[in-house]
């Protein structure tokens, strides 16, 4: 029953890692409600409290990381938090028309009009804000997928 489990954990936190790159899909979550199930499959003996424990810090790191680092980035570049949440909001209305690309064009887009109206028409500064902003929230699904895949290398070396 254990092996069955320990591959189909390893299998789901496989997916996971793979959904980092598709945009309002909590992975580090669902990773880390998987170790934590996979560990309640074997009554908590495997893989051990102290690697359970950071293998579910890991993955709600990697959550906090993916949702934070668009508005940190934005912030770096000069943005106020009120256009990069307001980008983001607007971002995930267009995800739903037009998919991933809409993300980028509503985050990148607000916080390039936004910036443009702030700056009196500073179109330099503005595109600067846009860029950072996007890079951030791009750069977050790969720093997502690499801590996930972390946790999944981790989890299948302490439980084979």
């Amino acid at each position: 029953m254990a092996s069955l489990a320990a591959g189909l954990a390893i299998a789901l936190l496989v997916v996971w890692t793979a959904s980092s790159f598709v945009p309002l899909v909590p992975g580090g979550v669902l990773a880390s409600l998987t170790v934590v199930g996979y560990a309640y499959t074997t009554g908590f003996t495997e893989p051990g409290l102290a690697v359970l424990l950071a293998l579910v810090l890991v993955s709600l790191l990697a959550s906090a990381a993916d949702l934070a680092s668009g508005m940190v980035s934005g912030r770096i570049g000069g943005a106020s938090t009120r256009t990069v949440v307001v980008g983001t909001l607007v971002g995930i209305a267009l995800l739903i028309p037009l998919g991933p690309i809409g993300l980028v064009v509503g985050l990148g887009g607000t916080v390039f009009l936004a910036a443009l109206n702030e700056r009196d028409g500073d179109t330099r500064e503005a595109a600067r804000q846009a860029t950072y902003a996007v890079v951030g929230a791009l750069a977050s699904a790969f720093v997502q997928a690499v801590l996930l895949a972390g946790v999944t290398v981790a989890f299948a070396l302490a439980v084979i």
